[in-house]
């Protein structure tokens, strides 16, 4: 679950303010409590989906240490990944590497056969380029967000990146919903990648309004879920609601000015935040 800033900056210029209901898919910028933010630096990227079963590599990190391997693994036909085109590791090429984040993929998928202390850490690559298809912005995904979302209301939002809670959910690219317990590992960026207590599958995303309706394949333990369907097809309604109030995070460093933006979301009738954004080049 990095929160690397990967975006593509639009090219016009228009400007949306959160919480108003106006919106524009060719905003180059938006307003957030007041402050003009860039396109580049929300929380957004670009999808593809694998039009076959696709051999990728994923980097792999020991628990606890600076040690790692990159290794393949086979994406099956339709997963979903968020990512950017770039120049191939090998050859040097212009778009000719799919540069995705592969700790956004479900768990079980991306840590299958990993060695002992290893955990996926997020990043990962693809040269079948012909075997991706882009795609719109899963709608199961909350808005400008990697899908993390991290428990706690206004007061432990407002405490990013300096307070890590006891408990996440990661929306995944590949559409699970998986929770996680926060490890002991001491890095902030391995809090939870590890086994999640829950794993579902994402069934199909509705959306009214700033509520989307999430049916799993399953209940999902811990969170208010309504069974629906007929007998036989059951399905798990879980309601992920945008409270539409966002909220900025100064910088913890004194030598900076840029602030970090967060979002509530009511998940299954519990508070969430998910990281959207940041004001400006950390650099």
């Amino acid at each position: 679950m990095r929160k690397e800033i990967m975006a593509g900056l639009l090219s016009l210029a228009a400007f949306v303010a959160v919480g108003t209901g106006t919106t524009s898919a060719y905003a180059s910028a938006v307003k957030i409590n007041g402050t003009t933010v860039n396109r580049q630096f929300l929380n957004t990227n670009n999808y593809y989906q694998t039009k076959r079963a696709t051999k990728v590599h994923l980097e792999y990190a020991q628990i606890g240490s600076d040690k790692g391997y990159t290794k393949s693994v086979t994406l099956p036909k339709g997963t979903i990944v968020g990512g950017q085109l770039g120049k191939s590791n090998t050859t040097g090429k212009m778009n000719a590497q799919l540069d995705f984040m592969g700790g956004q993929l479900n768990y079980a998928l991306v840590n299958k056969s990993v060695k002992k202390g290893y955990l996926a850490d997020g990043d990962g690559y693809s040269t079948a380029i012909s075997s991706f298809k882009k795609i719109s912005t899963p709608a199961y995904l909350p808005t400008w967000s990697y899908g993390d979302l991290y428990l706690g209301e206004t007061s432990v939002a407002k405490q990013y990146r300096a307070v890590y809670p006891s408990q996440s959910v990661q929306i995944t690219t590949n559409g699970y919903v998986e929770v996680h317990k926060k490890g002991s590992v001491k890095s902030w960026m391995d809090y939870y990648l590890n086994k999640p207590i829950a794993s579902v599958k994402i069934k199909k995303t509705t959306t009214k309004g700033n509520t989307r309706y999430l049916y799993l394949s399953s209940a999902l333990k811990g969170f208010k879920t309504t069974r629906v369907g007929k007998k036989g097809a059951y399905e798990y309604r879980l309601i992920m609601t945008n409270l539409h109030k966002p909220v900025t995070i100064p910088s913890h460093d004194e030598d900076s000015d840029v602030s970090s933006f967060v979002s509530l979301y009511s998940l299954g009738g519990v508070t969430y935040y998910t990281p959207i954004g940041v004001s400006g080049d950390a650099d």
